[in-house]
């Protein structure tokens, strides 16, 4: 079964491009293209990262760790096996699978079974990811699989998965090459220990005079070098020297934190062994942390009173732990927090009562709740009092009136900047009309999947002729879009950078070129499952205009 996921393009109520697709024996491989009947991932390539709602975090990678991870599954079979082989068959833009890992209940340890970097595939060939684990002494039930996807072209889709494992172990010895990988073996002295002292090995070495010493640099010199490690070597340098000690310590050095990376290090002693250093902490990414109760509700309370009163960005995406009284501990000790992300977060324990304590926040203007389950009124009680600026209500199944969101945003955020409402099923073209008459201001705008707006009675025009300003535009399968849209896009959007019109088929070759021949700003066209003359051009528009990526998915498997 599917325990949890990051993202997904398919809808929370529906069988196409859904996580649940992953489960049972192949049903696409060894043939390759798109189908609704796999998993998709919501996002590729470095697109999502260039608009200015983007808010990646930085990190220093440690040296052993490939890449950073983008999504994840969690999947738990039937009974616990020690893991051998892993078959994942993917069937349209392969090669984004970059960690495997397995959750060992015994000690309470998820446990990397294989890291390594992306791969660059051809994107029309189905391709059997396929790896045989080490042996390890691993008796799990509970696996995860993490991608990055920055490097494809196109959303990447995954067909099935099949683990190969044993019941119970074989006579063997554990290697020394063997796994838990670095990052579990470093995790004893690295981010679960809170050093007082140095080695007190190195407190009695005197230097020869001849020799030059690293406390004769210049601080902003120092600062600089130590800057460029990652997390866990800076805790192990702290180890050197009283002088290393100090300098690692330095509260500057933890202003900006992400620890996402390290989610499966994370939990309370590590935090609190962190605590000391984090009185400058400006922004910080718990996301992915926190999974079997490594980080409780309680403590993290205590955390955010005791270390987050500067606090401007706080990312908790997929934290499990997350309920009423975190966002009540957010509200109450963060006053300075701009941006929060809340994405997939889903705990029963986080209610409309928790949503509403994000009102309180006064200076939020960056707001992710992705798949998250707040209601119609809870995210109108926050527009209301909010000076949002972005807005990302992507997948949010329980809002069951977004043409009240949009009215509200309309009346409450004039100044707004983006909006995601990718996939509101109940967004018709009052709310669109709203949008279109009170906020010019928009850059990015996400309707993709909104079914019930009908172009047709001119609302899409509308907002194209106002919002002039626009930046990204997805209109994914809205059927209704003509050519008078797209030629008002060409007439209205010259600041236009990215525009899907996905599942658009009555738009023809000319309306496509127009908009290629005066939005000379435009980097990203996707055109796929449009008319047949437009899948058909695609290939001479693409030599004709190179410094736009122009998509064309062309696969008869478009019953969506």
């Amino acid at each position: 079964e599917i325990v949890d996921f990051s993202s997904q393009y398919g809808s929370e109520h529906s069988i196409s491009y859904t996580a649940e697709n992953i489960l049972g024996p192949p049903s696409v491989f060894p043939r390759s293209g798109d189908c609704v009947s796999v998993y998709e991932l919501r996002t590729y390539g470095k697109w999502w990262l260039t608009l200015p709602s983007s808010r990646e975090s930085k990190v220093n990678l440690p040296c052993r760790i490939p890449i950073e991870s983008q999504d994840f599954i969690e999947f738990r079979v039937g009974r616990r096996v020690e893991p051998m082989l892993i078959r994942i068959y993917e069937v349209y833009n392969p090669g984004a699978i970059v960690r495997i890992l397995g959750y060992c209940s015994d000690r309470e340890k998820w446990v990397t079974l294989w890291a390594g970097a992306p791969m660059h595939l051809p994107p029309n060939e189905s391709h059997c990811f396929s790896v045989e684990f080490e042996k390890t002494d691993l008796l799990s039930d509970y696996f995860r699989i993490e991608f990055h996807h920055r490097h494809l072209n196109y959303y990447c889709e995954l067909d099935s998965l099949v683990l190969y494992g044993e019941d119970k172990f074989s006579n063997y010895s554990l290697s020394s090459s063997a796994i838990p990988s670095a990052l579990q073996r470093m995790v004893n002295f690295s981010l679960h220990e809170n050093y007082q002292t140095p080695a007190s090995s190195f407190s009695s070495v005197n230097l020869p005079d001849h020799h030059a010493s690293f406390d004769n640099l210049p601080n902003e010199v120092i600062h600089l070098i130590i800057s460029y490690l990652d997390l866990q070597s800076l805790c192990s340098v702290a180890q050197v020297s009283k002088l290393f000690h100090k300098i690692c310590y330095d509260p500057v050095l933890y202003k900006d934190l992400n620890l996402q990376t390290y989610w499966p290090l994370v939990d309370i002693t590590a935090l609190r062994g962190l605590e000391s250093r984090l009185s400058s902490l400006k922004t910080l990414n718990l996301s992915w942390c926190g999974s079997q109760g490594r980080i409780t509700a309680h403590y993290f309370n205590e955390f955010v009173t005791a270390t987050c009163h500067h606090l401007t960005a706080l990312k908790l995406s997929s934290c499990n732990f997350v309920n009423n009284n975190c966002l009540k501990a957010v509200a109450s000790h963060c006053p300075l927090l701009q941006e929060l992300e809340l994405n997939s977060c889903r705990s029963k324990d986080l209610t409309q009562i928790g949503f509403r304590y994000i009102s309180e926040i006064k200076h939020l203007n960056h707001l992710a709740l992705y798949r998250s389950l707040i209601d119609k009124s809870s995210i109108i009680s926050i527009i209301k009092c909010v000076p949002l600026e972005h807005l990302f209500l992507g997948s949010c199944t329980n809002i069951d009136s977004f043409n009240e969101v949009a009215r509200a945003i309309a009346s409450d955020r004039k100044q707004i900047k983006t909006l995601d409402f990718w996939r509101a099923s109940s967004l018709s073209c009052l709310g669109i009309s709203e949008l279109a008459e009170h906020c010019n201001e928009l850059v990015e705008i996400d309707l993709g999947w909104c079914h019930k707006i009908d172009a047709r009675c001119g609302c899409i025009r509308a907002l194209i002729t106002r919002c002039t300003k626009l930046k990204k535009l997805f209109l994914s399968v809205m059927r209704t879009l003509s050519d008078y849209d797209v030629y008002a896009i060409s007439s209205h959007s010259q600041h236009l950078e990215q525009l899907d019109l996905l599942g658009a088929q009555k738009i023809e070759v000319s309306a496509i070129i127009s908009v290629l021949e005066s939005c000379k700003r435009l980097k990203l066209l996707d055109v796929s499952f449009g008319d047949p003359s437009v899948v058909e051009a695609a290939p001479d528009l693409q030599m004709a205009f190179p410094r736009v990526e122009i998509k064309c998915c062309s696969s008869v498997d478009m019953d969506m």
